[in-house]
């Protein structure tokens, strides 16, 4: 059954997805991603995303997504482009009411429908907004670009310089 990841979902068609275990697949442009693009130092490159539906335990409505992303974040540290790779997988569960998360089986995230329906679009979306660092920064500090280097130089030179003996006169 083809869809679109842009598409919103009835609670019917979701429960229909899921009987007959279908697949939507598809690529996400990250600039018409609105929330994310603002959190990203550039929108550039896509979001490639699978969302499998079942039925777990005869009632819950059950999703698996998986994604993959490389998103250009502002490092934090050196204040220039670093890429933060996304290659997530999450097992979700339909709800329809945030009192029904407790009772879900272990091991599921609850997505809260909006409004009877869902957007997977907006779902991934989600699932990439969380993935971010709080603070984004390069895995190592001579991974950063030049004005780190640079301070780091200058520290070094200070040190050395106040460090030094005493020269006599």
């Amino acid at each position: 059954m083809p869809g679109s990841l842009h598409t919103w979902y009835s609670l019917s068609c979701l429960d229909m997805l899921a009987q007959r275990q279908a697949v939507l697949s598809g690529q996400i442009e990250l600039r018409r991603l609105a929330r994310l693009r603002d959190m990203l130092h550039a929108d550039g490159g896509s979001v490639t995303a699978n969302l499998r539906f079942r039925k777990c335990l005869g009632a819950w409505l059950i999703m698996e997504l998986e994604c993959e992303a490389t998103l250009e974040l502002l490092c934090q540290r050196c204040l220039e482009p670093m890429l933060h790779v996304v290659a997530a997988r999450v097992d979700m569960a339909l709800v329809e009411a945030a009192s029904m998360a407790s009772s879900l089986p272990r091991g599921y995230e609850p997505v809260v429908l909006d409004g009877e329906r869902l957007m997977p679009a907006r779902l991934i979306e989600d699932e990439l907004i969380v993935s971010l660092p709080i603070l984004p920064r390069h895995a190592r500090p001579d991974e950063c670009g030049s004005l780190v280097r640079l301070h780091d130089a200058t520290v070094n030179e200070a040190w050395t310089l106040d460090c030094a003996p005493p020269t006599s006169h």
